[in-house]
């Protein structure tokens, strides 16, 4: 024991003497404990509080550093690294969406705020129960930001940083004179603005303590900023970090990553996907590391760069060890297309077949199934969508977002198709609440239009299946519902034995409906259930004598009643509908020729249900077989028929096949039962759909057979029917009203508003009117009839875009006085351009804030990385300029886009503007674009917007302002204005030359079309 110990000395003595006499901090710390401490310990000095007193010895430091080492930053760091680790845990993303930048949120790392308050004690322990002279005490200090920031506690976790920051700056020896500035030239020997700390440390010092902290917390504390949302503070540390000479190589990762951060939380994702790439191994571990590359795939994907993509999703996919990562960027690989060729999407949807068929995506067959309908939609091929939706929906258990998708799409496709019952079915299927489905209210009309469709369909589909069963000869009836009868018992569960041919239907079926109790065991008491085989088959049999046989399916009551049972005349089509990757096409319309069954292909009638005879005398008289129940059945027909037709037409305005109904009604039962009312409905129909002569042909039967009728009156004067109808005339009248405010001639507008207000009430205004009437008001500072006419629009028209902006004018309207007096009395000073701010004095940024100054000054942005793609290649020769006899355009040379607005009021010009300025600032405010008003003559004005690097940036600017004109300048006639590009040089000729016309001649030989 004692060689043992001696050996130990010997080895501890050895390395103290390697240790360099060096200072362990290279600020200077002052902590006043006194003050704080509790009364009965007053009289004791904490070892912080001995700092100085003795020296700092080798052995002396070794001791402090070993224990403040593995007593205490060992355990805080640890901690650290757990709340992180359990954060990541419960962070569950959605790799069908863009992924968060981190693996982890602050929202899931503040839940653990008993474990970061734990770091803070212990690390603020590990600091005043050891010599401040301790290698750890900056390690300490990051420890207790970290845990604020992750706390969410941004303001400490700042100050915290910027404690680092100041206090262990380097400084220099009292022989040299005062401390340097944070942030100032004066130590960066090797030239430019240094604000970090030189790290030369030898091998000794790398292996026992930790870099020091200061260049750190520079790097923690941008991240802060960042989610402080403080980006131009951000920007400013970023700039400064990036261009340091002695900021050390190992945080480069870290840095590239805060500014990947930056540019990501900005939604700049090309600049993004740049940093990201560089800051690959400051990645925790490697499941973080391929997380951040599927995020890197996803950009490049969004970027265009598709190469790129499908090269880190196999990264990602080769590192992951999440299955549903693994699921995803297989899938994303696969839905990638580089061109719009669709052998290409057949390609994609074949690998992703061959994906379904491996047995680690077992689990996400409805996820894949989904997926490659999607890209079946691309194509088009609606048949094999439709399959792949079914197939998904097949595979698919737990997964309630994308069942109700997949639901969705089949019913819109269906109704799309015209097959209103399966639309119907899928709208039912859907799973109310889920947000993703869009606007429930419109889902809901559509499935409560189509129900009444079904409704009528159902009836027709009946009678005319009862009605073939009666046109058979007795022999082959007798037969046929003996065999129904059979196969529904059958299908219902239930055996001969059970099911006397002889007893009444009305007894077995009172039998049948008595609540039984199938867990009943009246003879194994305290057995369970589950345990008893018998008892579980006398369940069993109980069970589907009551409920027939159940199959493992969704809807099973709806499906069991009515698509079960083949409709009337209907031929099955694909008995492979279940499988996965085919398509049951459904059953034909009924209402089609083809309709028309044999008597073997007659089946039940499709409303037969549970509760129903389905003995052969129940099923018997059901059928018409008297004269009596035959004029019944078919009135029931006619009936539906007629009101199938107009339902076609005004719940589903689907003109075809309401036409289609009629003609059939007509075919089969005369019009005397509805009065002349079915043939104006067709000719309101084919009106519609533009068969004119077929239209005039049905009026004028009306007109000649029904001439005294309301209809033959609807027909000749439409607006005594339908007030709100605008008919030509007052339509005309009305745009006119609205082109005399737009072109400013107010007195002449409002009083055509008067009269043709008189004649026809309100029912014609619109919110585009009032709008543009409340702007007139508030020029003639008419605000009480201002905010009359923008609370019409808001009650009137709640659901207009004009709705909001109208809030908005009234609130400022009511504030007008007193915005008024504060812009009149408002000095602006700005600052002197000699003044100096100091990067980090506290106090003085304190002193600033609280002194607000409009200033000049641009604070430092970091210019966004181009991708690879558009780097210009020197040797490439741009497209050279063309021109006409006036112009020259050379798209490689910066453009303005300009807006046209032709003989519009200047009131209405200067509302433009400030509509397109907040939408600039709100859509494009990276692009810190110009937006100012022109002239260009008498009639015609100019809204410039400067100014686009190239004729191709202008290009993609134009069709996303044109593409949101009309919901921002709502109000404003379509007619009235219009976009094109111009450079500079060509808009101040234009502006002398007028010439228009052959400035835009020559844009189209450049962009065909486009203008």
């Amino acid at each position: 024991m004692s060689r043992r110990i001696l050996l130990y000395t010997s080895l501890i003595s050895m390395l103290c003497l390697l240790v360099p006499q060096v200072h362990a901090q290279l600020g200077k710390i002052t902590i006043d404990m006194q003050k704080d401490k509790p009364e009965k310990f007053k009289n004791k000095k904490l070892k912080s509080e001995k700092t100085g007193e003795k020296k700092f010895t080798l052995p002396r430091r070794f001791i402090q550093n070993s224990v403040s080492h593995y007593n205490y930053y060992f355990n805080a760091n640890n901690k650290i690294n757990s709340v992180i680790e359990r954060a990541r845990i419960a962070t569950k993303d959605d790799y069908s969406k863009l992924i968060p930048f981190y693996s982890y949120s602050l929202k899931n790392t503040k839940a653990q705020g008993s474990e970061l308050d734990s770091v803070i004690l212990k690390a603020t322990a590990g600091i005043l129960l050891h010599d401040l002279r301790s290698d750890w005490v900056d390690n300490f200090y990051l420890l207790i930001g970290k845990a604020y920031y992750l706390r969410q506690d941004f303001d400490s976790a700042n100050m915290t940083f910027q404690f680092i920051n100041y206090s262990l700056a380097p400084r220099k020896k009292k022989s040299e004179g005062d401390p340097i500035t944070v942030g100032s030239n004066d130590y960066a020997s090797e030239g430019g603005l240094s604000i970090s700390t030189k790290e030369d440390r030898n091998i000794i010092d790398k292996a026992l303590s930790k870099a020091p902290s200061r260049n750190d917390a520079l790097v923690c504390q941008i991240r802060n900023y960042i989610d402080m949302e403080e980006y131009p503070d951000a920007a400013g540390l970023i700039n400064t970090l990036s261009n340091d000479p002695k900021f050390p190589t190992r945080l480069h990762p870290f840095l590239n990553e805060v500014k990947g951060y930056w540019f990501f939380q900005q939604k700049m994702y090309d600049s993004a996907a740049s940093y990201i790439e560089k800051s690959l191994p400051n990645a925790l571990d490697v499941s973080d590391k391929a997380r951040r590359e599927y995020l890197l795939a996803q950009l490049y994907e969004m970027n265009g760069n598709l190469d790129t993509a499908s090269n880190y999703y196999d990264k990602a996919i080769r590192h992951t060890t999440d299955p549903l990562m693994d699921i995803y960027a297989n899938l994303n690989k696969a839905k990638m297309l580089k061109s719009n060729d669709p052998q290409e999407i057949v390609n994609s949807i074949n690998r992703l077949v061959r994906m379904s068929k491996k047995d680690k995506f077992d689990l996400y067959r409805d996820i894949i199934f989904y997926s490659a309908a999607q890209l079946a939609l691309e194509i088009p091929d609606t048949s094999s969508a439709i399959a792949f939706f079914k197939s998904s929906n097949h595979f698919n258990e737990t997964n309630i977002d994308y069942k109700n998708q997949s639901f969705l799409k089949l019913a819109e496709l269906s109704y799309l198709q015209r097959d209103y019952k399966n639309a119907y079915n899928f709208y039912d299927s859907l799973q109310a609440g889920d947000s993703s489905l869009g606007d429930m209210s419109k889902i809901l009309e559509r499935k409560k239009a189509l129900a009444q469709i079904v409704t009528h369909l159902d009836i027709i589909q009946r009678e005319d299946s009862l009605q073939n069963i009666a046109a058979m000869t007795a022999a082959d009836r007798e037969s046929f519902i003996k065999k129904l009868s059979k196969k529904l018992r059958k299908e219902r569960g239930i055996s001969d034995a059970e099911y006397e041919p002889g007893n009444a239907a009305s007894t077995y079926f009172e039998n049948k409906n008595r609540p039984t109790n199938i867990f009943g065991n009246e003879q194994a008491k305290g057995d369970w259930y589950f345990y008893n085989n018998s008892v579980k088959e006398k369940g069993l049999a109980e069970f589907k004598k009551v409920w027939g046989k159940r199959e493992n399916i969704d809807n099973w009551r709806r499906i069991s009643s009515g698509d079960r049972n083949t409709l009337s005349g209907a031929r099955k089509k694909n008995a492979k509908e279940n499988e996965p990757g085919t398509l049951a096409t459904g059953d034909i319309d009924p209402l089609s020729p083809d309709a028309v069954a044999s008597p073997e292909e007659i089946t039940a009638p499709p409303d037969i249900n549970f509760q129903e005879d389905i003995s052969v005398e129940g099923l018997t008289a059901n059928v018409p077989l008297t004269p009596v129940k035959m004029d019944t059945s078919n009135s029931r027909v006619a009936v539906s028929l007629f009101k199938l037709g107009k339902n076609y037409q005004n719940l589903l305005v689907d003109y075809y096949a309401a036409i289609e109904s009629y003609e059939k009604s007509l075919t089969r039962f005369p019009d005397s039962l509805y009065g002349g009312e079915l043939y104006m409905n067709l000719s309101y129909c084919y009106s519609k759909i533009g068969d004119q002569a077929r239209a005039d042909h049905y009026k004028n039967i009306v007109l000649a057979r029904y001439g005294n009728s309301q209809f033959a009156q609807m027909i000749l004067h439409p607006e005594k029917f339908n007030p709100t109808k605008k008919d030509t005339a007052v339509t005309n009248r009305y745009t006119g009203i609205y082109s005399l405010f737009i072109e400013g001639k107010f007195d002449q507008a409002i009083a055509e508003k008067k009269a043709a207000d008189s004649l026809y009430g309100t029912n014609y205004w619109s919110p585009q009117l009032l709008y543009i009437e409340a702007v007139y008001h508030v020029r003639q500072r008419d605000d009480s009839a201002a905010v009359i006419s923008l609370n019409k629009i808001i009650s009137q028209y709640p659901t207009s875009p004009l709705s909001e902006k109208a809030s908005i004018m009234i609130d400022v309207l009511n504030r007008r006085d007193s915005i008024e007096s504060y812009l009149t009395n408002l000095k602006v000073e700005r600052v002197k351009e000699d003044s100096e701010l100091a990067v980090f004095d506290d106090t003085k940024v304190s002193k600033e804030i609280a002194k607000p100054k409009i200033s000049n000054e641009v604070k430092p942005i970091i210019a966004p990385v181009k991708p690879e793609t558009a780097t210009i290649n020197p040797e490439k020769k741009l497209p050279a300029a063309i021109k006409n006899a006036s112009f020259t355009f050379d798209g490689s040379r910066p453009q303005n886009v300009i807006m046209i607005l032709n003989k519009v009021d200047p009131v209405y010009i200067g509302e433009a503007r400030n509509a397109f300025v907040r939408y600039n600032r709100e859509k494009f405010y990276q692009l810190n674009l110009k937006t100012e008003k022109d002239t260009l003559d008498a009639d015609r004005a100019l809204v410039v917007f400067s100014s686009f690097l190239s004729g191709d940036e202008a290009i993609k600017y134009l069709d996303r302002i044109r593409r949101d004109a009309p919901s921002e300048v709502s109000w404003l006639p379509a007619n009235k204005y219009s976009f094109i590009i111009i450079s500079e040089s060509n808009l101040q000729l234009l502006k002398e030359n007028k010439n228009l016309v052959d400035y835009i001649k020559l844009l189209n030989e450049k962009y065909p079309g486009k203008f």
